[in-house]
């Protein structure tokens, strides 16, 4: 399981520390190298997990609160 530590910001753009668990068996191209949010299963905010939607933005059930992953 890869589990990394990422930074994720929300629509009022407060920025929080999360964790997110990478997929499994993708497969890059050469030439393509996938952004960290279009590699990543779900991430965990305060023990919530939240799976991403068509738009790689994480919505929480818990807070109301939308996430977006900071690339680095």
């Amino acid at each position: 399981m890869d589990i990394i530590d990422i930074k994720i910001k929300d629509q009022f753009d407060q920025i929080h520390d999360a964790k997110a668990q990478l997929k499994k068996n993708l497969v890059e191209h050469e030439n393509e190298s996938l952004k960290l949010s279009q590699r990543i299963e779900y991430i965990i905010v305060d023990n919530e997990v939240i799976l991403p939607t068509t738009e790689l933005l994480f919505e929480s059930e818990q807070n109301e609160k939308i996430y977006r992953v900071i690339e680095e």
